[in-house]
């Protein structure tokens, strides 16, 4: 029985960057450093207002002369919206590439060597990237079974051939989960500018720099990172529920409501969800959860596969 994965990545699309101000321009506004990507490293990052609410967040990479931001596709329009903007004052030019590209996840024991088998090599770590003319693959996460493949429609057959002779077709709900269960968010429009990046733990998953200068958004976001303030954060959960679960749902605790809302979901089964959701830090600790106005509906919550500076929290000086 295959242990290896692969599925379309249909609800996802992409911002191109070009132009000879292009890695300028992106520097001043998101919050990771542009500088340091090349064609063989990405880096995540997020795009935040001027009040330091992320609008959206993206893994970065270069295909050729050209910057690739991937996020959802419901998310595309709005940033670029937003950043067009400031982008006319700059020899830069921002495009919706999202019927450019098809997207493909790949996941489980044998997906290193679909990657391969794909692509003549294989990403070695988190954000790492292997490309040719067409395509491009980059690593999802440090054990290396997980990446995300983009290719030219004229190419998908061809990819998904190779894909097919050691992965099975799966749905998407599986790797969403498994997303999920990484600590690992996309930003939707449901809860685009509600949170600081550190409320959806950015942080900690690589996508901040705080030694890059000035972006938009930065003074705030340093400013939750260095006064120790935050006060609710992305956690990791399960729900039983026999009514749709849905990005942006209330979350209550037992002795006061509206602690928290959902961030994403997966179907994980019948009635079963995993799913993030930024909670207020001391319900989450001490109080029983449960779905606004489901009270049967317990909230069971996860440890995180990640360790959040408790400083951020409050800051102690040493």
């Amino acid at each position: 029985m295959k242990q290896t994965y692969f599925c379309p990545l249909d609800h996802f699309g992409s911002l191109s960057l070009t132009g000879q101000d292009a890695n300028k321009f992106l520097q001043g506004q998101i919050t990771c450093n542009v500088n340091i990507v090349t064609q063989s490293m990405g880096q995540a990052g997020a795009y935040c207002t001027p009040k330091g609410n992320a609008i959206a967040n993206f893994d970065l990479v270069a295909h050729g002369d050209t910057l690739l931001l991937h996020m959802p596709s419901t998310m595309v329009s709005a940033v670029q919206k937003a950043m067009a903007k400031y982008i006319v004052f700059s020899k830069a030019q921002l495009t919706d590439t999202s019927n450019d590209w098809c997207r493909l996840a790949v996941w489980g024991d044998g997906a290193a060597a679909c990657m391969q088998d794909a692509f003549g090599s294989v990403p070695e770590k988190r954000l790492a990237i292997v490309q040719n003319e067409h395509s491009l693959v980059w690593s999802n996460n440090a054990n290396n079974n997980e990446f995300i493949v983009y290719c030219h429609p004229d190419a998908k057959a061809n990819v998904t051939a190779i894909l097919e002779q050691k992965a099975s077709l799966a749905e998407v709900h599986p790797w969403e989960a498994s997303q999920i269960n990484q600590g690992l968010v996309y930003i939707t429009p449901e809860i685009s500018d509600s949170y600081v990046p550190q409320m959806l733990n950015l942080q900690e998953t690589g996508a901040i720099d705080f030694k890059k200068g000035c972006y938009t958004g930065q003074e705030i976001v340093a400013r939750m990172q260095y006064l120790g303030k935050l006060k609710r954060h992305l956690f990791i959960g399960q729900v039983t529920t026999s009514l749709a679960l849905e990005v942006g749902q209330q979350i209550n605790a037992s002795k006061r409501k509206n602690v928290g809302r959902i961030t994403s979901l997966a179907s994980t089964g019948a009635n079963t969800y995993s799913f993030t959701a930024v909670i207020n830090r001391t319900e989450a600790q001490e109080d029983q959860l449960h779905l606004h106005e489901q009270e049967e509906a317990t909230i069971a919550l996860s440890p995180l596969p990640y360790t959040i500076d408790p400083q951020v929290f409050e800051r102690i000086t040493l």
